[in-house]
């Protein structure tokens, strides 16, 4: 996420730089779809960090929440 925004500051390229210049320009299809895919880029880093912990602290207790 803070990639994404320092990308709108000062970047010439990127997903954070392609949904600023598509905001600024109306862009609207393209602008969602730069933010879908970080939505799935973080998804998916969620899934892979829980799947690691899961297997790195086994004695945690699933708590279900």
């Amino acid at each position: 996420m803070l990639i994404a925004i320092a990308e709108m500051i000062g970047a010439k390229s990127g997903l954070g730089f392609l949904i600023w210049s598509a905001w600024s320009t109306f862009a609207v299809e393209q602008m969602y779809a730069g933010l879908f895919m970080i939505a799935l880029i973080g998804f998916l880093l969620t899934l892979a960090l829980n799947e690691l912990e899961r297997i790195v602290v086994p004695w945690k207790a699933d708590t279900g929440a």
